[in-house]
């Protein structure tokens, strides 16, 4: 009968044990999801048809449908008062008014008709640094019509509007970062997250791949009160009227 060599059975067990522990350890990472996977594509086309373009008296641009008749856009996009929009189908469609925020780059249009697709719209705080987004917008004008670029959050957190060179601040206070290639005419498009979440608007950059973002946190809370703005052109405010020159005012009854 041979004599068992108990040293070469704790070595094999020893070797048996840690292998399994290895694959145990990469296994969750060579079948967890990668960020970009066969379904981007599909998810590309499934939120195309809310992004616009948008051509007004001094610039071109992009934009995202917010509700059935209005874009979001760049405040700087919207800096005009005739708007024409294109879906991404050709359709063309003219906007009747803008308004715009006060403090930050976010405009919005409102069109003639409701036929617009309205995205998904989310906050930027369920994002993370490194996280991939993608961009779709009409960078160099409608040439270059709901063109996709890929990339990741690079900054959260960001206050760019000390850099601006033109005396007034740009708006950009609150923004985030991105490595997404993307340029003139880009303005007010849309960043999704994977999901297909319109996180924020790109606004601006000082190359291709540093651009920065307005967050959608800073309208998701007003989007009732942004419809209504729409509304006031129905309405005028009342003046008190003299009836001093009203010839039965003074006469009354005795």
């Amino acid at each position: 009968m041979r004599k068992v060599s108990w040293g070469k059975v704790i070595f094999i067990v020893f070797i048996i044990t840690f292998a399994a522990s290895v694959v145990l350890q990469v296994y969750p990472v060579l079948t967890s999801k990668p960020a970009v996977t066969t379904q981007f594509p599909n998810k590309i086309q499934e939120v195309l048809p809310s992004v616009v373009h948008i051509m007004c008296d001094k610039w071109q641009g992009s934009g995202v449908a917010l509700s059935e008749d209005i874009v979001v856009t760049a405040r700087h996009v919207v800096d005009g008062t005739n708007y024409t929009v294109t879906l991404n189908d050709g359709r063309e469609i003219k906007g009747t008014q803008a308004i715009s925020h006060k403090d930050y780059d976010v405009g919005f249009i409102r069109v003639e008709k409701k036929i617009l697709t309205p995205a998904k719209f989310g906050s930027v705080k369920e994002c993370v640094l490194g996280q991939p987004i993608f961009i779709i917008g009409s960078p160099y004008g409608k040439i270059n019509f709901n063109n996709v670029t890929l990339g990741i959050i690079s900054g959260l957190n960001r206050d760019w509007d000390g850099l601006s060179n033109y005396g007034e601040p740009y708006g950009w206070k609150v923004a985030f970062v991105s490595d997404a290639g993307a340029h003139p005419g880009n303005s007010g498009g849309p960043v999704f997250s994977m999901d297909g979440v319109v996180r924020g608007l790109l606004v601006g950059g000082f190359s291709p791949v540093l651009n920065c973002s307005m967050p959608s946190d800073l309208f998701l809370s007003d989007i009732e009160s942004i419809k209504m703005m729409f509304t006031f052109n129905k309405y005028k405010v009342e003046e008190a009227d003299s009836y001093e020159n009203w010839i039965g005012y003074n006469q009354g009854y005795k």
